[in-house]
């Protein structure tokens, strides 16, 4: 089937213009209604005004502006963990953050619903990659109980399924990744600005240790703008700046 892009006259909105005609929209992620407030507008102008449009550079050689350490920082205390690094889109995260932290000698053991991105990520790094059936912590507990030698084993989910909606056991698989010491990285695309009682995400609906996994969430729905960026321990952002 041949897909065609839709024309859109309007800001993101709960009605907007398609090619002139007024519709409701279903079919946005920008769940907060973010993407055209007005002081995040006035925020985004005084910026570019300050600042520019672009870098101009990649972040290691003179493209760390002060904006880029200020929402890092932010993000990081956002979702209670030491450091935080920003990428270009959720997409850019995923594909760089797995294949640092799992290498050819490594086991993955990811979701089956995991979205497309997070198995992206995981075939670039060549590592060893296990499926376990959808939310199913009996099959996880298996494969970890059955797993062969690896150097490290990393587990996969998301907080918020992006296509069925669903919510992951985050308590139960934190608890199973302690228990076989495995890195448990955490999807929370669609769970960031919408789960828990301040929005940090399903970390904070649960009441798991923030400290306990590693926090990969995007800009581009809730929070309404672009981006992506993973949260954690401070030597292991300081490890992905030199390897992601």
């Amino acid at each position: 089937m041949l897909r065609e892009l839709s024309l859109i006259n309007s800001p993101p909105a709960p009605v907007i213009s398609v090619e002139g005609r007024e519709v409701l929209l279903f079919a946005s992620n920008n769940y907060l209604g973010l993407a055209n407030h007005p002081q995040i507008k006035i925020a985004a102008v005084k910026a570019i005004e300050e600042f520019g449009v672009g870098s101009g550079a990649s972040r290691l050689i003179s493209g760390t502006l002060t904006p880029h350490h200020t929402l890092e920082r932010d993000l990081a205390q956002w979702k209670g963990v030491e450091s935080c690094l920003t990428f270009s889109s959720g997409y850019a995260t995923n594909i760089g953050v797995i294949p640092s932290l799992a290498k050819a000698d490594s086991l993955i053991l990811a979701d089956r619903l995991c979205h497309a991105s997070l198995i992206d990520g995981c075939r670039l790094s060549r590592a060893t990659l296990r499926v376990f059936q959808h939310n199913d912590l009996d099959h996880l507990k298996r494969l970890l109980s059955k797993r062969p030698t690896h150097a490290s084993t990393l587990i996969i989910t998301e907080g918020v399924f992006s296509m069925d909606g669903d919510l992951a056991p985050l308590p139960e698989i934190a608890q199973l990744a302690q228990e076989f010491e495995a890195t448990l990285l955490l999807d929370d695309a669609h769970g960031t600005g919408v789960m828990g009682p301040t929005g940090r995400g399903t970390v904070e609906h649960y009441g798991v240790n923030p400290g306990h996994l590693l926090h990969m969430g995007t800009l581009s729905k809730a929070i309404g703008s672009s981006g992506g960026f993973v949260a954690g321990p401070k030597d292991f952002v300081a490890y992905l700046i030199n390897t992601s």
